[in-house]
């Protein structure tokens, strides 16, 4: 008889627990709407211009970036920065992984993606020593999009 009251307490707690509406994951620390007024804080912000060359068009583009100073954006998983384009709205991209190139670890990559769809593709930068590219990323297909160097 003790055995089925604990099967049927058991039950009742899984399916009240299966019940409950679970909250949305925030897909990193860094916010969805910024100010420029804010990005262009240097306390808080270290920018870092780029002259890149976009696939797509065969033109030249800017782009700034902005990465956050603070303390807890030096934490394993808030590592992030903004992505701003062109002038365009300035958006989140999140640390991904660094990825070792060599046996000392001495050369790697770095990989970040966009929070949200940017023209209608989600994007990775793979960021190496002397360029960086964005790729954009179209059902599963990665197309090169832009090869950006610091300026």
């Amino acid at each position: 008889m003790y055995k089925l009251k604990m099967v049927f307490l058991t039950a009742a707690f899984v399916m009240l627990f299966a019940c409950t509406p679970s909250k949305p994951v925030k897909k990193g620390y860094l916010k969805d709407n910024i100010s420029q007024a804010e990005l262009s804080n240097t306390v808080d912000y270290k920018r870092y211009y780029y002259i890149c060359r976009n696939f797509e068009t065969g033109s030249e583009a800017y782009l700034f970036t902005y990465f956050p100073l603070s303390r807890e954006s030096r934490l394993k998983d808030n590592f992030g920065f903004y992505f701003q384009l062109d002038g365009a709205r300035a958006e989140p991209f999140d640390h991904i992984e660094n990825k070792p190139l060599n046996v000392r670890g001495s050369r790697f990559e770095v990989i970040y993606r966009s929070y949200h769809p940017i023209q209608g593709a989600e994007i990775e930068l793979i960021a190496r020593e002397r360029s960086s590219t964005y790729y954009k990323n179209r059902n599963g297909v990665r197309l090169p999009w832009l090869e950006c160097r610091e300026v």
